[in-house]
C-alpha cells in the first residue's frame, strides 16, 4: 500500500532534529500537509511536527530558534507498511491524529499518510473485505471481547456469522450498553444480548433506498447478505448521509478549585493541569473536535485568565470557543443558564474527566429513548475488605466472606435537551444532581448511558499521577 514517492515528495516532509522552529514555520507552510517528519540521516523516524505541536509553542512564547525536536511528539502513533486503508483510517480516528508516519521494522520512515487523502472526512466508500474483517465475530466470542473488537472497528456494530459468513445476528454499541445496565456478564456469549433476526437487503438495493429503508426503520446498520445468507458487507447509515454532529454543542464545566490537587493547582486551574504534554481542557477539547462538536462554551471560575490566554477563540484547536465566567461558584448545572438557550441537544461534560465516550453513540442513544436528560454512568466494584453478615433480627441469617458490590456513579457527562434548561434556576448554585432530581420529579424522561470506554476522573493527586502514565503508555 505504500507510495511510491519521488526524492523531491519525501524531502518536502523531512527535517533533521536541528531545525529551528522558525524554519520549520516555513518548511510546514511550503510542503502544505500540516506536519513534517522528524529524521536522522538514515531517514529513521525520531519525531512528528505537526502544525499544532507549532501554534502551542507560539502561544506558550517559545524561542523560534529552539530546535524543533524540543516541541515535537518523540513517540509518534506509527504503522507497518503492510497496513491497508480501514486499518489506517481507524487508527487515525482513534488516535485523533491527521498524519500516519509508515516506517519498516528498522524504523526507516517510507511514506507520511494524511486522513485528508484517504477520505476519512469525506465518507468514502471502504473496500469491502476490509470492512468485513473489522466488523465480523463468531457468535461465540464473549461479550468482553466484542466490546475491543467494537472500540476498534469504530462503525458502532458488529456482524455476528459462522466461519462461512453465515448471518447469525447483529450486535450494535446499544446492545452492549443495555448488557451492561443489566448487570449481564462480560464473559457471556455475545450471542445472547444480539438481535438474532436483524433487518438485511440484498445487494440490488441502490444506496438511496437502502437509506430510505434505514430512516424509515431508525436504524443506524444494514447487513448485505447474498441469496444464501451470507454476508457480503455493512452498510452505516453515517456513510450514506451527511447527517453529523453539527447540531450538537458543548459545554465544558471548567471553574472548580481543585481543592483536592493542591498545591498543584495554586497557581493552575485544575482544567489546565499538564497531563503529558497538553493540558487536561486540551484533551477534553481534542476529543470533542473527533466527534465532530466546533461550538464549545466554557464556564470558569478560578483563574480563568490562563484558559482564555492559551485558548483564545478556539481557532487554533479547531473549534469555536466560548467563554461563560462565573463571578461566584454555579454549581455544575447553574453555570448553564448563563449561555443562551439553545434549540438542539447539548452536551455537558465535567472539566477534570479524561474519556473515550463515544459521543456520536451518546447522542443516538439519547435521541432513540425521547430523553430529555441523558446521564453518562460508570460501573464501580466496591470491595467489602471484611466477611459481612447478615441478620433476621439477632439470628445470623448468612455471612459472606469479602463480597463485592457493583454501583453505576456518575460519570460527568450529560446530554440534555433545550427543555431541561428552564429548569435550572438563574443566579445561584445549582448542581446537576438537582437538576436530574427536578426533572424525575416532574415526570421527564431522564436515561442512563453506560460508559465502557477509557474513563478517569482527575480529583486526587493519585488519579494525576495514573492519567500521565495512561497517556505515556497509549491507553488513552
Amino acid at each position: 500500500m505504500v507510495n511510491n514517492l519521488t526524492k523531491e515528495q519525501f524531502a518536502s516532509f523531512v527535517i533533521s532534529a536541528d531545525v529551528t522552529i522558525s524554519e520549520a514555520i516555513a518548511r510546514l507552510d511550503a510542503a502544505g500537509i500540516g506536519a513534517l517528519a522528524i529524521c536522522s540521516t538514515e531517514n529513521k523516524l525520531c519525531g512528528i511536527l505537526t502544525d499544532g505541536d507549532l501554534r502551542r509553542a507560539v502561544i506558550n512564547a517559545r524561542l523560534l530558534d529552539e530546535p524543533c525536536e524540543a516541541i515535537a511528539t518523540k513517540n509518534p502513533i506509527v504503522a507497518a507498511p503492510s497496513t491497508t486503508r480501514l486499518q489506517a483510517l481507524h487508527l487515525m480516528n482513534r488516535h485523533d491524529i491527521d498524519h500516519l508516519p509508515i516506517i519498516n521494522e528498522q524504523g526507516v520512515l517510507l511514506d507520511l499518510y494524511l486522513r485528508r487523502d484517504i477520505g476519512l472526512e469525506e465518507g468514502v466508500e471502504l473496500d469491502a473485505s476490509e470492512l468485513m474483517e473489522m466488523v465480523m465475530l463468531l457468535p461465540s466470542v464473549s461479550i468482553s471481547e466484542a466490546i475491543a473488537q467494537l472500540e476498534k472497528a469504530g462503525t458502532g456494530a458488529l456482524v455476528l456469522c459462522t466461519d462461512d459468513r453465515k448471518l447469525v445476528g447483529l450486535l450494535t454499541d446499544g446492545d452492549i450498553r443495555r448488557a451492561v445496565l443489566r448487570g449481564v456478564s462480560l464473559n457471556s456469549p455475545c450471542k445472547c444480548i444480539a438481535s438474532l433476526e436483524p433487518m438485511t437487503i440484498d445487494s440490488s438495493l441502490c444506496a438511496a433506498e437502502a437509506l430510505e429503508l434505514m430512516l424509515k426503520h431508525d436504524i443506524n446498520h444494514l447487513p448485505v447478505v447474498d441469496a444464501s445468507g451470507c454476508l457480503t458487507t455493512l452498510l452505516l447509515r453515517r456513510n450514506l448521509t451527511r447527517r453529523g454532529n453539527e447540531e450538537l454543542s458543548a459545554v465544558i464545566m471548567a471553574g472548580g478549585y481543585g481543592k483536592r490537587l493542591l498545591p498543584l493547582t495554586e497557581q493552575l486551574p485544575k482544567p489546565m493541569l499538564p497531563v503529558g504534554d497538553r493540558p487536561l481542557l486540551e484533551l477534553t477539547i481534542q476529543q470533542l473536535r473527533r466527534s465532530g462538536i466546533r461550538d464549545i462554551s466554557l464556564t470558569t471560575h478560578y483563574l480563568p485568565e490562563s484558559i482564555v490566554q492559551y485558548f483564545g477563540d478556539g481557532s487554533a484547536f479547531g473549534v469555536r470557543l466560548n467563554y461563560l465566567t462565573e463571578e461566584f461558584p454555579l454549581g455544575t448545572a447553574g453555570g448553564l443558564k448563563l449561555m443562551e438557550r439553545t434549540d438542539n441537544p447539548f452536551l455537558v461534560i465535567n472539566g477534570d474527566i479524561i474519556t473515550g465516550v463515544p459521543f456520536r453513540e451518546m447522542l443516538d442513544f439519547h435521541l432513540r429513548h425521547h430523553a430529555l436528560l441523558t446521564v453518562g454512568v460508570r460501573k464501580y466494584e466496591v470491595e467489602v475488605p471484611f466477611g459481612v453478615v447478615e441478620l433476621d433480627e439477632v439470628r445470623v441469617a448468612q455471612i459472606r466472606e469479602k463480597p463485592s458490590f457493583n454501583f453505576f456513579i456518575n460519570a460527568g457527562t450529560y446530554l440534555l435537551e433545550p427543555e431541561a434548561y428552564d429548569f435550572i434556576p438563574s443566579g445561584r448554585r445549582f448542581d446537576m444532581t438537582e437538576l436530574i432530581q427536578a426533572l424525575i420529579e416532574a415526570g421527564k424522561v431522564v436515561v442512563s448511558f453506560p460508559i465502557m470506554e477509557y474513563w478517569l476522573d482527575i480529583g486526587r493527586h493519585e488519579d494525576y499521577v495514573k492519567a500521565q502514565e495512561d497517556v505515556r503508555n497509549g491507553v488513552f
